[in-house]
């Protein structure tokens, strides 16, 4: 599943943003012409779980203090950052997922709440209008997935989307339409014999492609299945294993690429025509992080993303090492400060080269500290030695002085006269 405090923003421009929780801490980092920027800090004290989103030329994070209180920021330019409170007081929102969707007049909000049931949520939509809460309204029970308790997507500017389990082996979508509200009925899309770890979704303007996990006592299934209209197709098993552990689908130049990895090895399999046939599975060669994290993508209003999910390389600040690959579009001439984002390859080696510089400089910071403790030790032994010589001094003195006593005969007292 998709890790809750990583994930990546593709703005209109073409920019790629990284924002990730750390240590109490919200971090933002973007890839410009010499790799990754030092890490930003947005906001600090927080829980892990936020959410992002980017409307117009401003980019919205929400997230949770560490005290519950529910806190907006905003930034045009990704370097000043506006808090404010939306919610005051002290609320259980340190694991909630949250999606928001701003528009003109209001600030739309969609988040998972516990029930009376255990092990079952509401899915609760609200809106923030004229700086006031509209009633919640739910929009169905379900049960939370793994690290993402459901998935959500915006398809257009009024038009959503939502993925979660209706049932303990079924995952359903349902629409929504923010003006005028409209809520659309629920439809089954996949339903496995077994539990489905992980799963990965994404929408082209036809089909909704759909790869998951499905792990029995003896086997792992990655399968992949797709909607049409009304009509979802038969599931298609692309591999089986003993231990498959996470998986990500994504579209590239027109072809439907599966991704998943056995034992920490990636493996790849490639449709090309819109997921009706796949090639064989084969060992994908390419840089890939040892360390896999799966982060989510999002991007600007009515930018169309070929992925709703990327990999992650957790031990090294999250670079991204699968990405779609389309033709990306041209920087705006005002912003020259930033490039969009190039290959893994290239981003890799730039961080290498940045790793390599840094340790030349503590290198040599090292040698220099050395030669300063080499001139310290040398005085310290210098004034060591001074020392002794002026104790061994004053020992010798010490003993000449009880020699010269012991010689002296003490003195007598007179006798008194009587």
């Amino acid at each position: 599943m998709q890790n809750p405090h990583v994930k990546y923003l593709k703005t209109k421009n073409g920019y790629f943003y990284l924002f990730y929780y750390e240590q109490g801490n919200i971090f933002c980092r973007c890839y410009a012409a010499n790799g990754w920027t030092a890490p930003q800090r947005i906001a600090e004290k927080t829980f892990p779980v936020f959410s992002l989103c980017q409307y117009q030329d401003t980019v919205y994070l929400l997230y949770s203090g560490d005290g519950g209180q529910l806190y907006l920021a905003s930034s045009v330019d990704f370097s000043q950052w506006e808090h404010r409170p939306m919610m005051t007081g002290t609320h259980h929102t340190g694991q909630t997922k949250f999606f928001i969707l701003p528009t003109e007049d209001a600030f739309h909000v969609v988040y998972h709440l516990p029930t009376e049931s255990t092990g079952v949520d509401s899915l609760v939509y609200t809106s923030f209008r004229e700086g006031q809460w509209e009633k919640p309204y739910q929009i169905d029970r379900f049960l939370p997935m793994h690290q993402t308790p459901f998935f959500a997507r915006r398809l257009s500017r009024e038009h959503v989307i939502f993925y979660y389990r209706t049932g303990r082996n079924v995952i359903s979508a349902r629409e929504m339409l923010l003006t005028p509200y409209t809520m659309g009925s629920v439809t089954p899309l996949i339903q496995t014999p077994s539990p489905c770890i992980d799963v990965s979704i994404v929408n082209d303007s036809e089909k909704i492609h759909m790869l998951y996990i499905v792990r029995s006592l003896f086997r792992t299934q990655v399968v992949y299945q797709y909607k049409h209209t009304a009509a979802i197709s038969t599931p298609r098993i692309l591999w089986e294993d003993g231990n498959c552990d996470n998986c990500v689908i994504y579209l590239e130049n027109g072809n439907v690429v599966a991704m998943w990895t056995v034992n920490g090895q990636p493996m790849r399999c490639i449709s090309q025509n819109g997921g009706s046939n796949f090639g064989p599975a084969e060992r994908y060669t390419n840089p890939f992080p040892a360390y896999c994290t799966k982060g989510e993508l999002l991007g600007a209003e009515d930018m169309a993303l070929n992925s709703t999910e990327l990999y992650g390389d957790a031990q090294h600040g999250f670079l991204p090492a699968l990405f779609p690959l389309a033709a990306q579009p041209a920087p705006a001439k005002e912003e020259p400060r930033q490039n969009p984002l190039p290959d893994y390859e290239k981003a890799f080696a730039s961080l290498q080269e940045s790793h390599k510089q840094q340790m030349e400089e503590l290198s040599l910071l090292l040698a220099q500290r050395s030669d300063e403790i080499s001139t310290v030790n040398a005085r310290w032994k210098a004034q060591m030695e001074q020392m002794e010589n002026q104790m061994a001094a004053l020992r010798r003195e010490n003993e000449q002085l009880k020699t010269n006593q012991s010689n002296i005969s003490p003195a007598l007292p007179s006798e008194t006269e009587e």
